[in-house]
Parts: structure tokens; sequence; C-alpha cells
């Protein structure tokens, strides 16, 4: 069983999730519109595996992925992650969390072992759903209650702060959080915002509700047209 340093393994799975925009546990495969096959999205993990063994590629030569090249983005971003767990030692070590204890492992090994890669190429994907989840539930302990409006109020001209930008599993879209005039506010967008500073330049209230996990007042919003 080869082994790999623990960092270049971890700076790859960084790159490996900045190339896929996502943590991909199964290769897609991507059609035209007529339904012609283009081309297929490898795995994270194969990835850097063929980065570092391109020998274990076996399939098409033409599928092959390209080798990982490492920017200084992903050097940062795997320091970020190795701190973020590093706070979580604790709960690693009383046992709590059985993935804690998995990662706290391995971040403090030397090596990897090609085994192991799995653990690894998911990570950053779980570090930046963490982070995301814990900043919403900061936000959610200081934000006003009450709604941005009647249900068929239009809105325009907003300040808007994006918390949390998730692929909607059931429609071709994605699902926003955001906090406009201190109130928790949310929409499906038809494109990928970004993680902070937003205008709403117009929009609808769809529904008033209560947020599905932090129960805070939300404001439902449609026909949003957002610039950033």
């Amino acid at each position: 069983m080869k082994t790999f340093p623990t960092q270049q393994v971890l700076e790859l799975a960084c790159a490996a999730q900045r190339v896929n925009r996502a943590y991909l546990k199964e290769s897609e495969t991507v059609y035209s519109e007529d339904g012609r096959y283009m081309y297929s999205n490898h795995t994270n993990k194969m990835l850097m595996l063929c980065t570092l063994t391109p020998a274990i590629w076996t399939a098409d030569p033409k599928e092959q992925p390209f080798p990982l090249k490492v920017l200084p983005e992903d050097i940062a971003s795997a320091e970020e992650i190795r701190k973020y767990y590093k706070r979580l030692l604790f709960a690693a070590i009383e046992g709590e969390n059985e993935f804690q204890t998995k990662i706290n492992s391995l971040l403090s090994s030397e090596e990897v072992k090609e085994n192991e890669f799995g653990w690894m190429a998911c990570l950053p994907s779980v570090f930046i759903r963490d982070f995301v989840q814990n900043e919403v539930k900061r936000v959610a302990r200081s934000v006003d209650e009450g709604y941005l409006g009647k249900p068929g109020d239009r809105l325009a001209d907003l300040d808007c702060e994006i918390l949390e930008v998730i692929k909607s599993k059931n429609f071709d879209g994605w699902n926003i959080c955001a906090i406009i005039n201190n109130k928790m506010a949310s929409w499906l967008s038809q494109v990928e915002l970004k993680r902070g500073p937003c205008v709403v330049v117009k929009a609808k209230v769809k529904d008033n509700n209560k947020h599905w996990k932090h129960q805070n007042d939300e404001t439902r919003l449609n026909y949003v047209k957002a610039v950033q």
C-alpha cells in the first residue's frame, strides 16, 4: 500500500474541490442537448490518485484526467482546514464524533495511505459545509425577528449579505440564505451566487415562514434579481 505526505494529499484535495467545484463521490457523465456523450467529470479521489500515480488509470487513455496543479489558494485552503479541525481536537479526543476522530488521526499523521484518500477528498467540502452552517447559526442568534413585507409586496434596491449557497437537489438552481435589513431571507436562484455582499435589485415577497433549522422569522422571496 503506497503512502504519500499528508500535506501534499490535503493540498490536492483542495485542488480537486476547486476543479470540480464540489465533492464528487461518483463520476458524472455530461451529455449535449441532443443526448450525445461529451465527457465525464471524475471523482475528487480519482483526480488526486491520477495526479500522484498516473498508472492507476486503466480505462480509456483519452478519458484520463489531467494532473491537478496546486495553486496558492489551495495551499491556503489546506491551512484553514488544518486550523479548523485543530480547534475541534477536544471533541475528537473525547470520541464524540467518529468523523472528527478519523480526520484528526489523518491530519496528525505524516503520511496518508492510498485507501484513505476518500477521507481526504471529501474534507474540503465538509469543511465548507461546517464553516457555513456555523456562520448561519451565529448570525441567526443576532438577527431581528420580523419580515421584509407581506406576501405579494415588491422590494427593490436592498443591500444584502449572502450567507449560504446550496445546489438544490430538486430544482435547477441554488438555495440562497441571506440577511437583508438584519432579517433572514431566502430564495431559489437560477445562477450560482457567492457568499458575501450583494444587492437585491428587485424581488417579490413569496411567503413569510420560519428558518427550517434555526426557527428564525424568514422571508421567502421570488422573482429575485441580484447582482454582486
